[in-house]
């Protein structure tokens, strides 16, 4: 299964609908959002633009009105997580988080929790970075902003769950 990650979209809708619409055309069948979706008017574009494709979310530091993400995300059938979560697709787990403080702080949590949990990958957000490392076959994976507002750069993920290969995508590339 193809699986794309993205995270801090931060209200960008026209990038968003770029990143989804390269995210289908790459035949995902999961979208991983890390967090920052921000506004609720936000996940009623997405799911315009999705159809079908299902998505799970993790809550950012800036997102807003979580309550109606929650909701929203509800009525899509998506799944929305408040803290971090481990999920399991197609017999692979990994665990999802936005971040924490600063960068440096957040990718040395996110290194330490690959370490030392049963996973096949830890996928964080946050610090607008893309990080791509395997470690012993498993992932740490950041795929960057898809707003750019910080990089300058639009950039997202997709990731095999049979191979766990991973390419980090530049928006238009």
């Amino acid at each position: 299964m193809l699986i794309g990650v993205i995270s801090d979209s931060h209200d960008n809708l026209p990038l968003l609908k770029k990143t989804i619409q390269e995210l289908l055309e790459h035949r995902v069948e999961l979208i991983i959002h890390l967090g920052d979706i921000i506004s609720p008017f936000v996940v009623r574009q997405l799911a315009e633009i999705v159809k079908n494709t299902p998505v799970i979310a993790v809550r950012g530091n800036n997102d807003g009105d979580i309550q109606q993400l929650k909701t929203l995300f509800d009525k899509y059938g998506w799944l929305f997580y408040s803290e971090p979560t481990i999920i399991e697709v197609e017999n692979r787990k990994f665990l999802l988080m936005h971040g924490y403080n600063g960068i440096e702080f957040t990718e040395s949590i996110a290194r330490a929790l690959l370490r030392s949990l049963s996973v096949d990958g830890v996928f964080y957000g946050h610090t607008h970075r893309y990080v791509l490392e395997e470690e012993n076959n498993r992932i740490l994976l950041n795929p960057g902003e898809v707003c750019g507002y910080l990089t300058g750069k639009s950039t997202y993920a997709i990731l095999d769950t049979g191979s766990l290969k991973t390419q980090i995508h530049f928006l238009g590339v």
